[in-house]
């Protein structure tokens, strides 16, 4: 048997309390015969005989009392040796490194606490033991190493950006440990147990390796953080246009506002290319947009920041962003069209280029197939009006190589458009004539649904055909089939049609979050980190950053030219809320396995460790002992149990009689 805390121990030695106390009561008094009182002699010692015995019981029921008390307190354990002294283990020790760790606590950082809490996991650990350790973002440090190696790989981890997903971690850590039935498995979860993070369920197959997880202190403060950022624009957008930065601040995590209790505005502040461009304040919890200065042509990075609170990594999101010469624009089709119209408006407010071997086609309706759009990057094909034109078009669809071709559907009658993530509105626009886009197969063969109707028909799609870029409205621009040729929204969709869901489909389409994976152009040959460092990379292979901030790509075209792009990395969106996942509910995450717990409020780290490597706890046991023998103790000594005080009262008081009698 071992003992968890030895020092209770001590209290064993208050059994001699009672033996003290019972040899104090015993008083030999001078014996006098007297001739009255040898009828009640006989009587009397077998009464004595019967008191002795019972106060003998009592005496050892409250010694046994004192030593289960004692044992209990002093927390035994099945088995036998110190905290080094186990089993030969193979430990799979998880330290917890996303950017959920970063945060402050009232000693300091909450990583710096977990790396502690990892280091006294290693030191309690045996010559025999093999450790296995596992960053929860990135690579494992070490597989299978002894404890002064454990502890030499710790002392280089590293916090990251990541998200940490600690089910699928336990996972994996469980299934590398080796399966030796000579050894035994633990897995020990150094983390804060963010709730976020434990939301999967995983079946552990056979699996009953322990896990011995760490509960740090709860976040004493809600954490202030930037949730979200999206470029009204996109990452890459033409000169001229304004553009700007939509932002989302969240406080989560933190402790519930008494009555009357307001807090501050956040204050956000953007910056582009190292110098203050726009400042806002705007409730928590609350979109904010800031406007971007006209940039020159270029690549130009950028980085949101608002008021600090609690972890600081999630203070700050990254952006780059992309300025390009507008695009140049042919457009064939009627004279009259509202199309041509808008194109002259855009290029006439600079929005827009026009040149004869133009990036970006135009065709509406029956226009003539010509050469001078064959070798263009984007097509944008708009149906004639009268549907005895329709095998045309769709003929000029089949040369294309687009396996879609648009069908007549009259009976479709008055319909709006679903809700799209579009900068501009369409409420209120009807359409009346359409046609149905459908693939060989069936349903539209597109990569994008761009817009689509009140019926879930698409109305505008993209398709990539080699490489080339396709897009295919599904309804004519006249005023007769959709009200939009008449509706403000007419020049702010064709600048999204023209702009940015045509000539702007180039890499990289949006930010990335950190650990998750970026797919690269086949040019890329080189990543330039935030800190500075570079990587090469295999051609065609994607990349998973694991810090924050904005990356730069380097390489070359098949053409030999040299070509070089940026790309933002932020903190993942689910990292902002610490709030851990409630100790009770743990086991329910890990079924099927035995899981203990340590923290702030229950046993210390390395308690908890050895109460999982000695076994069972028999605690609960000597409690119930000792309440047993409570019980006893308080039979045995209360006044009148099976008629003693009255026989004793009746001895006693023929005793005193016959004294009397005798000396008078």
């Amino acid at each position: 048997m071992s003992f968890l805390y030895g020092w209770a121990m001590v209290l064993a030695v208050s059994a001699i309390v009672p033996i003290v106390l019972h040899f104090r009561k015993r008083q030999t008094a001078r014996r006098v015969s007297f001739p009255a009182l040898r009828y009640l002699t006989r009587a009397e010692d077998a009464r004595s005989r019967s008191l002795v015995a019972s106060d003998v019981l009592l005496l050892a029921v409250r010694i046994g009392l004192i030593l289960a008390l004692a044992l209990a307190a002093a927390g035994p354990l099945l088995g036998r040796g110190g905290a080094r002294d186990h089993p030969p283990t193979d430990v799979a020790l998880i330290i917890d490194n996303s950017a959920s760790v970063g945060r402050l606590t009232e000693n300091g950082f909450l990583f710096d606490d977990l790396v502690s809490r990892a280091r006294e996991a290693l030191e309690v650990a045996s010559p025999e033991d093999r450790i296995w350790l596992f960053p929860s973002v990135g690579d494992p440090l070490a597989t299978g190493v002894s404890r002064a190696q454990a502890i030499e790989a710790l002392a280089t981890l590293q916090i990251t950006d990541g998200a940490a997903d600690l089910v699928q971690i336990v996972a994996r850590a469980s299934a590398t440990l080796p399966a030796d039935g000579e050894r035994r498995r633990e897995v020990q979860l150094v983390s804060d147990l963010q709730a976020a993070g434990l939301t999967t369920h995983i079946e552990y197959e056979g699996d009953t390796a322990p896990i011995i997880a760490y509960v740090p202190p709860p976040p004493v403060e809600a954490n202030a953080a930037l949730a979200a950022l999206e470029l009204t624009g996109g990452t890459t957008v033409p000169s001229g246009i304004g553009h700007g930065v939509t932002v989302r601040t969240e406080l989560k995590g933190g402790k519930e506002l008494s009555p009357g209790e307001t807090v501050t505005d956040a204050d956000i502040r953007i910056d582009v290319d190292g110098r203050v461009v726009g400042a806002s304040r705007a409730p928590w919890g609350a979109s904010s947009t800031l406007g971007l200065p006209e940039l020159d042509i270029g690549s130009h990075v950028g980085q949101v920041e608002v008021s600090a609170g609690g972890s600081r990594a999630d203070d700050i999101r990254y952006f780059s962003i992309r300025v390009v010469s507008p695009p140049t624009i042919d457009f064939e089709g009627p004279e009259d069209s509202f199309i041509r119209i808008g194109i002259q408006t855009l290029i006439q407010a600079g929005r827009l280029g026009s040149n004869p071997h133009a990036s970006i086609v135009v065709l509406e309706g029956d226009a003539p197939q010509g050469s001078s759009w064959l070798g263009v990057s984007t097509l944008i094909l708009v149906p004639p009006s009268d549907p005895i034109d329709l095998p045309a078009f769709n003929q000029r669809l089949s040369v294309l190589g687009v396996d879609i071709q648009a069908h007549v559907d009259p009976g479709h009658g008055d319909l709006g458009f679903e809700e799209s993530t579009a900068t501009f509105s369409l409420s209120g626009v009807r359409v009346r004539s359409r046609y149905l886009l459908r693939s060989g197969g069936g349903a539209a063969n597109v990569d994008t649904t761009l817009l689509t109707n009140e019926d879930g028909e698409p109305w505008l799609v993209r398709k990539k055909q080699g490489e080339r870029l396709i897009l295919l409205v599904a309804s004519p621009l006249t005023s007769e089939a959709i009200d939009l040729p008449a509706h403000p929204t007419m020049i702010p969709f064709l600048e999204a049609l023209l702009v940015y869901w045509s000539h702007l489909s180039s890499w990289p389409p949006s930010d990335f979050e950190a650990g998750s994976t970026v797919p690269l152009p086949r040019w890329v040959n080189e990543i330039v980190a935030p800190d500075g460092s570079t990587r090469p990379v295999v051609k065609g292979t994607v990349y998973t950053p694991s810090m924050a901030g904005v990356y730069t790509a380097h390489g070359v075209n098949p053409d030999g030219a040299y070509r070089e792009t940026q790309f933002a990395v932020n903190v993942p969106a689910m990292e902002i809320d610490p709030t851990p996942l409630p100790r009770a509910d743990l086991a329910s995450i890990f079924p099927g396995r035995t899981v203990f717990t340590a923290g702030p409020k229950g046993d210390s780290w390395t308690t908890t460790v050895f109460r999982a490597r000695r076994g069972r706890d028999i605690t609960i046991g000597l409690l119930v002992i000792t309440l047993a023998l409570v019980a006893i103790e308080l039979f045995l000594a209360t006044p009148g149990r099976s008629g003693k005080s009255t026989r004793d009262g009746e001895t006693s008081q023929a005793r005193s009689e016959s004294r009397s009698g005798a000396s008078s």
